[in-house]
């Protein structure tokens, strides 16, 4: 059969290398031409544009990084969207939200073609054996019509329904494996301490109710790392996890829905790729994230990602204790806003009480507990403080300085909500989750 492929990254490549063993020959396109050059040397033709691939082809295979680099290969004068798609089968295998297979669906059924969405679950080695897991969506004429092809690339392929149902099963198969390797790296970190030895380590989670079916074949790429050898080649990197997280998390927005995991696993995620781990494999996180705690010290800047924290944290210890609705406001040292976040049904004056107790607390050096001690002393100070002020400070427990381990005044957090006293409770739960110091009094 003659089939066109778009996109060779990894993942593409390793395909298109599988479908030509499997006796298919191929037109291809790139946007960076050399990354054809394998493909050709066995006999692949190298089309100028994703036009000319559709054109010359009867079934064309799309698999790109993400909906934006998906749209730029359908839309424009030399690509897909401006071939005569009549009578022709478009296989779309990027991993993208919903929403957008279902607008190209549409769009290549205008120009006479059909589409199938086939995100997969697999890394290189399964691309390469066949042994690709597929989520379908989109008519099932079509789907029965995309299986030959299908056949050789997985070896399971599951029909999920019209366009778009697909990508909501890859998305969700793609989350649990994120957040668990976040989630391994930091169960290493808390036995780091023993020193045992990162293989065996590996292989007692594997065996374990903890292990994830991913140790079986990642098993050694995440010991290596573990012990600070070259893990190999990267499948699937960090980098590509969070563009996955990030669409999740989109997807649930789209919906209404709160994905709290996700969004901590991809901070974490994030917080690697900053350290220049983006392009390493997503197996090395569990060495990434245990090896911060050798050098584990507290923070020493009150960053958005620590101040959102803060603020999680304390609303989530108020859930706990059952109070009423809560008001977190976040400063930084100077008494500028980081972070602000509010309960459902939290009381219209409570940001400005928030804020109040923190810059209160930073105003005068100590926390709104000893703030509201002073003025049951001296009122009359504290009501020229008031007036200096322009009555922003508010002197009572809610209002907690935050400091880094040397003493070093970051910023402040406010509450409130409930009784000041249950306020402060809240607050320095946030400041201990966050990782710094507390100082309610003076």
């Amino acid at each position: 059969m003659h089939i066109g492929l778009v996109g060779l990254g990894k993942m593409g490549s390793a395909m298109g290398l599988r479908l030509i063993e499997c006796g298919h020959s191929l037109t291809v396109w790139n946007r960076t031409a050399a990354k054809a050059e394998p493909l050709v040397a066995l006999g692949a033709t190298l089309a100028a544009s994703p036009c000319a691939v559709a054109t010359a082809c009867e079934i064309t295979i799309v698999i790109m990084f993400d909906g934006p680099s998906v749209d730029a290969v359908f839309q424009g004068a030399d690509n897909i969207l401006a071939a005569d798609l009549t009578g022709k089968l478009i296989i779309e295998m990027s991993t993208v939200r919903p929403e957008v297979e279902q607008r190209l669906a549409e769009a290549v059924a205008l120009r006479g073609g059909a589409l199938v969405e086939c995100p997969v679950s697999g890394t290189l080695g399964p691309a390469r054996e066949g042994k690709l897991v597929g989520y379908v969506g989109g008519a099932a004429a079509d789907f029965q019509r995309a299986q030959p092809v299908l056949a050789n690339l997985c070896r399971r392929v599951e029909f999920m329904g019209p366009s778009g149902a697909g990508s909501a099963m890859k998305l969700a198969m793609n989350l649990p494996l994120a957040v668990f390797w976040q989630a391994l790296g930091e169960a290493c970190a808390l036995v780091r301490p023993l020193g045992r030895d990162p293989a065996w380590l590996i292989d007692l989670f594997a065996e374990s109710s903890g292990g994830a079916n991913a140790l079986k074949g990642r098993g050694a790429m995440v010991a290596k790392a573990l012990a600070g050898e070259d893990p190999g080649a990267a499948n699937f990197d960090i980098d590509s996890i969070r563009k996955d997280l990030r669409t999740m998390l989109e997807q649930a927005r789209s919906r209404g829905l709160d994905l709290p995991v996700a969004s901590r696993a991809l901070s974490a995620y994030d917080e690697a790729a900053r350290a220049g781990h983006g392009k390493q494999d997503g197996a090395t996180q569990p060495a990434f994230w245990a090896a911060k705690s050798d050098k584990a010290a507290l923070p020493i800047r009150l960053t958005l990602e620590r101040a959102l924290l803060i603020a999680e944290a304390a609303l989530r210890r108020g859930r706990d204790l059952n109070l009423a609705p809560l008001t977190v406001a976040v400063l930084d040292a100077g008494g500028h806003l980081v972070a602000f976040q509010r309960e459902d049904n939290s009381g219209l004056l409570r940001f400005e009480i928030a804020s109040g107790k923190a810059w209160g607390a930073l105003g005068m050096g100590f926390g709104s507990r000893e703030f509201l001690a002073r003025a049951q002393a001296n009122p009359s100070f504290v009501a020229a403080l008031g007036a200096a002020s322009g009555g922003r400070v508010i002197p009572v427990p809610g209002g907690v300085l935050v400091k880094a381990a040397d003493g070093t005044v970051l910023g402040a957090v406010g509450i409130s909500g409930d009784t000041s006293d249950n306020d402060e409770i809240c607050v320095l739960a946030g400041i201990e989750a966050a990782g710094f110091v507390a100082q309610t009094g003076a």
